[in-house]
């Protein structure tokens, strides 16, 4: 469901020509190997494409609106082999629509001593040839990453692979259709927020729909395909006695299973990679769904509960930037303390929709009665989360603007068995301090809801924000 490896990222090479022929067509072998190199690493989850050298303003600003208009490229790395003037560059810049990343690096990684001449610092200019370049996108308020170091860097390419990363979710975003199934929880404030305002600053669509829309689809879906759910959850997971194959309970797996593939087709006719749902709007379903939002959260769905787009959508933006390393990612609640002097940790989970890509072991299938909603029994996945660092962030409206608030925390094991709590769940230390952080988030006005990753780094979430111009 997610394919970064679809995805490109172009790279421009700048030089002018003053230093002529021999010295140009030396420069664009030298950026041919680079992109060959970096083709070669996995870290760079997608396709390098070169995009030429660029002497003039009239082949800077042709790339750049090629660039604007290729659904594959989801951002450039633009790099000054030589000296390129950087007021060629202005008409271009001014008019790219995609995320840049600015290399600063040369093709040599060391010094000639023996040979050095001044052929050979008229083609080795990016010490300078970057600076210009550098003035001329502060001078013209560009966001940009800057990346310092010899290409062939273990820690250059792990930054560029990164970056690449987060230009695949800011693309993701700039398409997204988020299914806003119901409305929001009643008398609920930090889960509005203004749609249009969102769609300008971020790109995505947040499209209404009534719960019957989803129910006519369920209607719809064939004892074949509950089958094949179904097959998928004793493959996947463990299922309890009572919902095992001959279980007082199986009915209600069963259901589980409709539900799923009903929502799955609802979502997909409608091209909707993220959703909400609220247990205060369920009319025509017999449970709330926990099973299948899991389900479809695992396979790369970004999901809000209660309504909460602006959630979902940053669910879906930090699965497509984990897309392929270790770790997983979900939709996330702290929900209680454990205020033990030297040992404060936080509890978090929520009724039901905690995706099973953050446990530490096979999660089970279980039921259990629900206090609230009003429905059947809802079936759901149990599991602690895996231990280990993990980044927690949301996306608040503020009335004028919106704001990613973020924390690291480190996820650790549960000291003791919760027999009554039957709910996925994490517990974790809060960086630097439980005191610090949550005071600092409340001050933020950061939201309950979050969405939390042990596959996305810090520095990712703060380059979403920046391309985004995101506070």
């Amino acid at each position: 469901m997610i394919n970064l490896a679809n995805k490109e990222l172009w790279f421009v090479v700048g030089s002018q020509v003053l230093y002529g022929e021999d010295v140009l067509r030396q420069v664009d072998e030298n950026g041919r190997t680079i992109v060959d190199h970096f083709n070669l690493q996995d870290e760079i989850p997608v396709r390098v494409v070169f995009g030429g050298v660029v002497k003039s303003r009239a082949e800077i600003s042709a790339v750049m609106g090629r660039a604007n208009v290729s659904a594959d490229c989801v951002g450039l790395i633009l790099w000054m082999h030589t000296f390129s003037p950087a007021k060629m560059w202005i008409a271009g810049l001014q008019a790219l629509r995609k995320p840049f990343l600015h290399l600063h690096t040369q093709f040599n990684r060391d010094i000639p001593w023996a040979t050095i001449d001044m052929d050979f610092m008229n083609l080795n200019q990016s010490a300078h040839g970057d600076r210009e370049f550098g003035y001329i996108c502060t001078r013209l308020g560009l966001k940009r990453k800057v990346v310092v170091g010899h290409w062939e860097s273990e820690v250059v390419i792990g930054r560029i692979g990164d970056w690449s990363r987060v230009a695949c979710a800011i693309d993701d975003q700039k398409n997204l259709v988020v299914a806003r199934i119901g409305d929001n929880m009643r008398e609920v404030a930090v889960t509005e927020g203004d749609k249009v305002a969102a769609q300008e600053t971020f790109g995505y669509a947040v499209h209404g729909y009534g719960v019957g829309d989803v129910v006519d689809c369920i209607d719809a879906v064939s004892d074949r395909e509950v089958d094949e759910v179904l097959e998928r959850y004793h493959r996947l997971y463990t299922v309890g006695a009572a919902l095992d194959v001959g279980g007082d309970q199986r009915e209600a797996l069963v259901e589980s299973a409709r539900i799923e593939a009903g929502l799955r087709r609802f979502l997909m006719e409608r091209e909707a990679l993220a959703f909400t749902d609220t247990f205060e709007n369920l009319h025509g379903l017999n449970q709330l769904p926990g099973l299948p939002v899991q389900q479809l959260m695992s396979e790369g769905f970004g999901f809000g509960a209660e309504g909460d787009w602006k959630t979902a959508t940053l669910v879906r933006a930090m699965k497509v930037m984990g897309s392929g390393l270790p770790g997983g990612c979900s939709f996330m609640e702290d929900y209680t303390y454990h205020f033990e002097p030297g040992n404060n940790l936080v509890l978090g989970a929520h009724m039901l929709e905690i995706c099973p890509s953050i446990s530490a072991l096979k999660p089970e299938i279980q039921i259990h009665p629900l206090s609230i909603g009003g429905k059947a029994d809802p079936v759901r996945l149990v599991f602690d989360a895996a231990a280990g660092p993990a980044v927690m962030a949301c996306v608040v409206d503020l009335g004028d603007r919106f704001r990613l608030v973020m924390n690291t925390v480190e996820v650790v094991d549960i000291p003791e068995a919760m027999p009554l709590l039957p709910v996925a769940r994490a517990l974790w230390r809060v960086e630097p301090s439980l005191e610090v952080a949550a005071e600092e988030w409340l001050l933020a006005g950061g939201s309950h809801h979050s969405g939390f990753s042990q596959a996305v780094a810090e520095e990712m979430m703060k380059d979403f924000a920046e391309i985004l111009n995101v506070e």
